[in-house]
């Protein structure tokens, strides 16, 4: 099994759960095709400005499973959330959350990020399609 990059830090492992990954491994074009390329694009803008970002870590052998795409095999799973359609993550950096979403405030048009999840330990982002003209805040 090889890993598919997606932009300079972020591979296709980190959005895709271990299960379906492994189902489509000979086909990644499929898997690639279920991802918003927005959202790969702003969570690599965010890696560059604070560096390593754990999304999935399956790869590795963590336990974070579904943190990108999320199907109906988890519990986690709910057909409205960007999850599910490719166009959300949940991030964890070395630095803290809250800072995460400080810094999405402040840029989130230059990154293309819409919404934020507030009030949680990681950092939720998504570039779902939004007609708002600020970003939308949304509470667990």
């Amino acid at each position: 099994m090889q890993r598919i990059k997606l932009s300079t830090n972020l591979y296709l492992d980190e959005y895709i759960p271990k299960e379906l990954y492994l189902k489509f491994e000979s086909t990644p074009y499929i898997l690639i095709g279920l991802l918003d390329k927005r959202l790969i694009t702003a969570d690599q803008k965010l890696r560059d400005q604070f560096g390593p970002v754990t999304i999935n870590n399956w790869w590795d052998g963590g336990s974070r499973n579904w943190s990108g795409i999320r199907t109906p095999e988890t519990t986690l799973f709910s057909l409205t959330s960007q999850h599910a359609h490719g166009r959300a993550s949940d991030k964890l950096f070395t630095v803290s959350a809250a800072e995460v979403r400080q810094y999405i405030r402040e840029h989130w048009r230059e990154l293309g990020i819409t919404c934020i999840e507030d009030n949680v330990s990681w950092a939720h982002s998504d570039v779902r399609n939004w007609i708002g003209n600020e970003l939308l805040i949304v509470q667990p």
